[in-house]
């Protein structure tokens, strides 16, 4: 299962990816850029995603970026969120579209919600979420920067062990092992019981 994330930003401020990596760090959030040219941010592959270093550790975010031709399109996906979003961003032809892909990796969907985050309230950005059909400017990614601070929400907790109070061996007369050779005669010898 997967969930998909998506920043709508005006052509005119679509940034390099060398600003993208200034906006993390004057941000203070726990994300850099693997390569921060000073070209227009782009995925060169999105098979091979975009690399970054989250809280030391290398990720890479599934992503890709590519400017819309059909925003006035309601029935395309990028016409459908910009229609969404019409009441407080406008979307047109041409403006940039990044979207972010999460799967389960806890630190993938943590590191994109910080590069989220930025984009929207570096690069004059507005953020949509395809699940639950959330969206915004900065309150919206005000949210996803609390989402992804906090990583014991991303924490699996330990599977319960549920022990039967009443479970008992059988004793070795009730079960005679036809052969040794049986499962019941090999589990029986593990546990110092049948004869073999």
């Amino acid at each position: 299962m997967s969930f998909d994330y998506f920043v709508a930003v005006h052509r005119r401020d679509w940034p390099t990816a060398e600003s993208v990596q200034l906006s993390l760090e004057r941000r203070g959030y726990p994300l850099r850029l693997v390569e921060a040219p000073a070209v227009s941010f782009k995925v060169e592959n999105f098979r091979e995603g975009l690399h970054v270093i989250f809280e030391g550790r290398p990720v890479t975010l599934e992503a890709d970026m590519e400017q819309a031709t059909d925003a006035d399109d309601p029935d395309s996906l990028f016409g459908y969120i910009a229609e969404c979003a019409s009441k407080n961003f406008t979307i047109s032809n041409g403006d940039f579209f990044l979207t972010l892909t999460f799967r389960s990796d806890a630190d993938q969907v943590r590191a994109g919600l910080y590069l989220a985050a930025a984009m929207i309230l570096e690069h004059n950005g507005y953020g949509f979420e395809n699940q639950a059909e959330t969206h915004g400017g900065a309150d919206f990614a005000h949210q996803l920067l609390l989402e992804a601070a906090d990583a014991a929400a991303f924490q699996r907790p330990a599977p319960e062990v549920l022990i039967n109070p009443d479970f008992r061996f059988p004793e070795e007369e009730a079960v005679k092992p036809s052969s040794s050779r049986s499962i019941i005669g090999r589990i029986l010898r593990l546990f110092g019981g049948g004869k073999g």
